[in-house]
């Protein structure tokens, strides 16, 4: 990327508000001057420069006192998003629930496959959330992750279905502003990126590779936004690659991801096609790959 991405899409000039919003008031005038100082996340400016109170580690050690086990801690970690708990828990013959780790009992595995050495935990969809699982198992000695997940397409051409190892991300959530400068640039780790790319293509993906964006709203993606970002080279949309790639970078732990597009945004933007089962089954395959991919050569610093 040559610039952080930090869009100003204004309204147009000739848009009216309704009378109601339009008449001052002092309570509106407040509310437009918190607004102004509330334009930057998070509120405080810097706080990427400054020391957390509390982190992981101690809550790990509070865990711990309190005799909390977490067994076995795989030395790599893939996140997913949206179902694979189901997809796991029914196959016992191929995945280990670890009930002590992830976001509750069902939602973290170890691969059989993998000797134990990889992990799965199993996610909802959202930065927060998979940011606070990351650390956690920073704390727990994990260096090497995967996130896998699906995106919309915002690129004429492509079609639901085509695999794309993520390069960067544009930053349109909350949780890389804790974590790093407001300009910097958030990207994956690249030797781990590498290994992912040619892993899935010797398992027989079509992989592409490029650059996403990352928003808090999937239900307030704009014409205007998607336009803006297609201008920019992005080629898709999710909701989590800017957050663990911030994270990632700022604890120094190594951390790659590739996304399956379920959805292809139109030309000119408008409601996309989706085939969620599609894209399901092509992403179990990528879920395989890089299990594989983490299992085979362990990656030093």
């Amino acid at each position: 990327m040559s610039r952080s991405f930090r869009p100003s899409i204004q309204p147009a000039p000739d848009a009216q508000l309704p009378t109601a919003l339009a008449t001052p008031t002092p309570e509106r005038a407040f509310c437009a001057l918190i607004a102004e100082a509330l334009v930057a996340v998070p509120n405080l400016p810097n706080k990427y420069e400054f020391a957390s109170i509390y982190n992981a580690n101690d809550f790990v050690g509070h865990l711990r006192e309190n005799g909390w086990d977490p067994g076995d801690v795989p030395r790599s970690v893939i996140f997913t998003y949206g179902g694979f708990d189901l997809l796991c828990s029914a196959q016992p013959e191929h995945y280990t629930m670890n009930p002590m780790l992830g976001p509750g009992p069902g939602r973290f595995f170890t691969a059989n496959s993998a000797a134990g050495n990889v992990g799965i935990c199993c996610m909802g969809i959202g930065a927060p959330a998979v940011a606070a699982q990351l650390e956690m198992l920073i704390a727990l000695g994990v260096r090497e992750f995967l996130s896998l997940g699906t995106a919309g397409g915002l690129r004429r051409g492509q079609s639901i279905g085509d695999v794309i190892v993520l390069t960067g991300a544009a930053r349109d959530e909350g949780v890389s502003y804790h974590y790093v400068a407001p300009e910097a640039k958030v990207r994956p780790d690249d030797r781990l990126s590498a290994r992912l790319r040619d892993g899935l293509i010797g398992h027989g993906l079509a992989v592409a590779e490029g650059l996403t964006w990352t928003t808090d709203a999937p239900y307030r993606e704009t014409a205007e936004e998607i336009e803006y970002y297609r201008n920019e080279g992005v080629v898709a949309v999710e909701m989590e690659a800017a957050a663990v790639f911030a994270v990632a970078e700022a604890r120094g732990v190594r951390l790659a991801s590739a996304v399956v597009l379920d959805a292809v945004i139109g030309d000119p933007p408008s409601a996309p096609a989706i085939d969620t089962a599609l894209a399901i089954g092509r992403l179990y395959g990528v879920f395989l790959a890089a299990i594989d991919m983490l299992a085979d050569k362990p990656q030093t610093a």
